[in-house]
């Protein structure tokens, strides 16, 4: 009898050594599949047509398998005639690790399972698979109520030590039809805009609500050619329920993206960012369009066309110390609106496209409307957004505040300057910018036509509180409160408005041999608030073919030469 039982315990013991690679290579264990979790099938009226269980011991092969013929059942579903959702796949509380992407389909709502107002349904796939968690490939989608878990590494291959990496193809949501495995030069010819039904192929009619995405080396939500995207979230007060965070590259991305909405999402936690020269560049949210790596061909370029009618309003980024928290690049009719922006090195810029690592630029943005955003809001004897957000203040160096600039040329035919006309930067509050370049400062405009800066607040900051770079045209200044504006380290002399470049009037370009400088209409009107801000107005030595209809009082020193 005891020979029998050591021969038991002998058979287990080799069991249990020979698995143990299996086990170490396993998924992480917070992801293993969950057995016992179910898919509900409903359709378009929410009735209930099919349930199915994961089997004990399912694999990530077969997981991923029983999701995406879910998907494909219901896509089959007879489609509602008003809205044309066909039904849902409903995932129970658990863990669903597929071995790689879940493709969505038109028509089709992928949704978890909340408890206590939170989602208990996690999907996530494994690391050697493909690096998108979830796909969608066809219009008329709908994402809810997930956790999706990137599993980014977090050590160094090598050493162990603790470590994040950037690669851009890691991405948590990915909704776009275009091929993400060519590169730019391999899209040009064939890239849905050369086509006269390229807005037909654009991805229409996609939502994605109350999703946690983390861990992430990319993107936590990648959107290109798409037209009519929603993410948001329910959490309409503290922005909890749409969470992204711990991304490496951006929260957000969309590239020649029209008509995207984001509400009431947060985006925090953004390293490394991709090397681009000698910095790390990452981004809360960007929306710009694919460029091509020359800057002498504007007919490619013209192909990829740039992002047109977004609107971000309502969200918090947060954490993001090396580079930009909501941006466009060239976008069009833009809209950011009432976010609150925490611990950013740049939290709001808005630019062309750079060529030759920032050596020329082209591709204005316009019609852009910055309105009702925060910057390193916090108060001293009321909740600010730090405590309100749950975001811990560090140590993030913010240098500028909203930065809005045209660019050098229209396009790559360089025939023409490319001005960013009409923006409008209304009722922002902006705190903490403790600006090291002479230029820099709480708001700053820079090749604009038609600018219009009215209502804000700039506090506690350095150099300038609004700076004028060069040629900016017929620019309208009203009711600012500017107070505490101080000189960084540098010794710059500190203004409330610093005119720090040339060829701020009213002129529609800068050729005053076709056209003298004689007319005024750039105004700074005598209805702002300045306290303790070293100079109102300060004129930089050196500038010039500046002419400002202004009320305050242009010390007389620097009449004659502007």
């Amino acid at each position: 009898m005891k020979m029998f039982r050591s021969a038991a315990l002998f058979l287990l013991f080799i069991a249990v050594f020979f698995s143990l690679p299996s086990m170490i290579s396993a998924a992480n264990p917070v992801c293993e599949p969950t057995t016992g979790a179910t898919l509900q099938l409903f359709d378009s009226s929410n009735t209930l047509m099919e349930t199915s269980t994961l089997a004990p011991n399912s694999t990530s092969s077969s997981v991923r398998a029983a999701v995406n013929s879910a998907i494909l059942s219901v896509s089959k579903y007879q489609r509602n005639g008003t809205n044309g959702n066909r039904g849902t796949v409903l995932l129970s509380k658990g863990n669903f690790t597929a071995s790689a992407f879940i493709v969505m389909r038109s028509g089709v709502t992928l949704e978890g399972t909340m408890e206590n107002g939170k989602s208990v349904t996690t999907i996530c796939t494994e690391s050697r698979s493909d690096p998108v968690t979830i796909k969608i490939l066809e219009s008329q989608a709908r994402i809810k109520n997930l956790n999706l878990d990137g599993k980014r590494k977090t050590e160094d291959t090598v050493t162990g030590e603790p470590r994040k990496y950037y690669a851009s193809r890691h991405r948590g949501i990915q909704v776009t039809a275009i091929d993400q495995t060519k590169s730019t030069d391999e899209l040009a010819s064939t890239y849905p805009t050369t086509n006269k039904d390229a807005d037909a192929k654009r991805l229409k009619n996609i939502t994605i609500e109350d999703v946690q995405i983390s861990g992430y080396e990319g993107y936590g939500i990648y959107l290109e050619h798409v037209d009519g995207v929603t993410i948001k979230g329910s959490d309409t007060m503290y922005k909890k329920s749409m969470n992204i965070t711990d991304i490496g590259y951006a929260g957000i991305g969309g590239v020649s993206a029209n008509n995207v909405s984001v509400k009431h999402t947060t985006v925090s936690d953004l390293l490394p960012g991709a090397t681009v020269g000698s910095v790390q560049q990452s981004y809360g949210m960007a929306f710009s369009h694919r460029k091509i790596n020359t800057r002498n061909d504007a007919k490619t370029q013209a192909i990829f066309p740039p992002s047109h009618t977004i609107v971000v309003d309502q969200n918090v980024v947060a954490n993001n110390p090396t580079w930009e928290g909501i941006d466009t690049h060239s976008g069009q009719n833009v809209s950011l609106t009432n976010n609150v922006i925490l611990n950013t090195r740049f939290p709001i810029v808005v630019g062309g496209m750079e060529y030759d690592a920032g050596e020329m630029s082209a591709y204005p943005p316009r019609d852009i409307m910055i309105s009702g955003n925060r910057i390193n809001s916090q108060r001293v004897g009321i909740q600010d957004d730090y405590e309100v957000y749950d975001i811990e203040k560090n140590d993030t160096i913010t240098e500028r505040g909203i930065a809005v600039n045209g660019s050098q040329f229209t396009d790559l035919t360089k025939r023409e300057m490319g001005f960013l006309e009409s923006v409008v930067i209304k009722g922002n509050y902006v705190s903490n910018v403790k600006a090291a370049a002479e230029s820099h400062g709480g708001i700053s405009i820079h090749v604009t036509k038609n600018a219009i800066i009215e209502d804000n607040t700039i506090e506690n900051s350095f150099n300038n509180g609004i700076v004028f770079l060069s040629s900016n045209k017929s620019t309208k200044l009203y009711r600012n409160s500017i107070h505490h504006i101080d000189k960084s380290e540098h010794n710059f002399i500190p203004a409330a408005i610093g005119i720090r470049g040339s060829h701020n009037n009213g002129n529609v370009n800068n050729d005053y041999t076709a056209l003298p400088l004689t007319l005024t209409n750039t105004l700074i009107e005598n209805d702002h608030t300045f306290a303790e801000v070293g100079r109102e107005i300060h004129f930089q030595a050196g500038t010039s073919n500046n002419l400002l209809n202004n009320r305050i009082g242009i010390p007389p020193a620097f009449k004659s030469d502007n």
